[in-house]
């Protein structure tokens, strides 16, 4: 009987985790066919949409950083977008942000490919941004990033 239940209980988990990632794919789907929604995009260079919130701890200790990182390899070539999610509800909803730090990342044609619910380190980042061809797009250090609050 007990396996029985942990059958159960393990195939709910799954179920639970293809719900979630089907969700986050839809969003991006929805997003590509109705624009991105936000006015500081500018086409021709990547971007990372940032949703955070100041009283949001793992953004500002562990999300802001690695956007720096990141950031600091880019220079200019790469936007960071970021969006205060409790002063911006409507933008925070049609995206499907459901927690916080949540990023997007969006390629130069203003294609979103990929999202991270949580936290995202800069290797996670680095490597998002590499698989869809946009590594190459990469400044020298001292440029500063493109940040809008």
């Amino acid at each position: 009987m007990s396996l029985d239940r942990l059958a159960l209980a393990l195939g709910l988990i799954v179920l639970g985790y293809v719900a979630y990632r089907a969700y986050g794919w839809a969003v991006l789907r929805r997003r590509v066919r109705h624009g991105l929604g936000i006015e500081e995009y500018r086409p021709g260079r990547p971007a990372i949409l940032y949703f955070t919130d100041p009283g949001c701890a793992p953004c500002l200790t562990v999300q802001d950083p690695a956007l720096q990182e990141v950031a600091a390899q880019f220079g200019e070539g790469l936007q960071i977008i970021k969006v205060q999610a409790l002063e911006h509800p409507e933008l925070t909803d049609s995206w499907g942000v459901l927690s916080l730090p949540t990023t997007f990342i969006i390629d130069s044609s203003g294609r979103p490919r990929g999202v991270n619910h949580g936290i995202a380190r800069a290797p996670r980042l680095l490597d998002q941004l590499a698989a869809i061809g946009e590594l190459g797009a990469a400044r020298p250090a001292s440029a500063k990033p493109a940040v809008v609050d």
